[in-house]
């Protein structure tokens, strides 16, 4: 049987790096990941706009993810994914899965007006305190700025505000997560529900091919992805640490820093005997 691999891959912090953004050093694995003709989805924190940017640095035509799973983009090159879609235009079919953004921010208000806690969402943030936070270039924050289907916010104060905002989200029935440099509130998304979404796509689509999947993140909002796949791995973050939160089973640890630990996973994986 002819094996077909899928990569789920973060961005931020993961396959880039965390502060230049940059994939240069994880290109001997990219380049192996065309060789081998494995799919290369992005599951991400980032919109469409920003992923877009991305797929086009990377040449890569896969399926991909944004918004912690707020959604599914399949283009419509990949004529052999067909399946039941939520919408269609000239390039994509879509599958939504996230709650409309400016139903987000309507719950948000009222949970900071509960908490009390002076909380602060990125539709209150300007183009100049977005850049500051990420170290992203304006005409990229921008990007940045247009959600779809979630709400990053920061909270200024300490851990006991961020944990009653928190539990207030949850009690309102949103979901919450985080990722390198937000919080974040959603509705019934998350990265791993998507992945399982887009995987049984691809195995009604590739019935005859052995699937096998492998995540690759840094942060709590990658934890649902990992736990989705055949092969998780975690990178380190910018500190030289784990997340410690995250906890899977048979979690592999890649030896680096962001792209660093990503190049080294993806080689050893394909190196391996019996992987490819």
């Amino acid at each position: 049987m002819d094996v077909k691999i899928i990569i789920f891959t973060d961005l931020d912090g993961t396959l880039l790096d965390h502060h230049t953004y940059s994939h240069h050093d994880a290109d001997e694995a990219l380049s192996q990941v065309n060789k081998r003709k494995a799919s290369l989805v992005l599951c991400s924190s980032k919109t469409k706009e920003e992923i877009e940017v991305y797929r086009k640095r990377l040449s890569n035509r896969d399926p991909f993810i944004l918004e912690n799973g707020g959604a599914i983009y399949i283009p419509k090159e990949c004529k052999d994914l067909a399946g039941k879609f939520d919408h269609e235009d000239s390039d994509y079919f879509t599958i939504i899965i996230g709650t409309e953004y400016g139903k987000l921010v309507d719950a948000f208000d009222k949970i900071k007006r509960r908490t009390g806690v002076n909380a602060k969402g990125i539709n209150e943030f300007t183009l100049d305190e977005v850049v500051q936070l990420t170290s992203l270039q304006k005409e990229e924050a921008v990007l940045a700025m247009k959600r779809e289907y979630t709400l990053p916010f920061v909270v200024p104060g300490g851990a006991e505000e961020g944990e009653a905002i928190q539990k207030e989200i949850l009690l309102s029935g949103f979901n919450f997560t985080e990722g390198a440099n937000f919080k974040y509130l959603m509705g019934a998304n998350d990265k791993g529900k998507a992945v399982r979404i887009l995987v049984d796509i691809f195995k009604r689509n590739y019935p005859e091919e052995d699937i096998i999947t492998v995540g690759i993140g840094d942060s709590l909002n990658d934890l649902p992805m990992l736990e989705a796949v055949d092969r998780p791995f975690l990178v380190k973050k910018v500190s030289g640490d784990y997340d410690d939160r995250i906890r899977v089973k048979n979690l592999g640890y890649a030896d680096g820093i962001g792209p660093v630990g990503w190049n080294k996973v993806v080689l050893r994986l394909f190196n391996k005997k019996g992987f490819v």
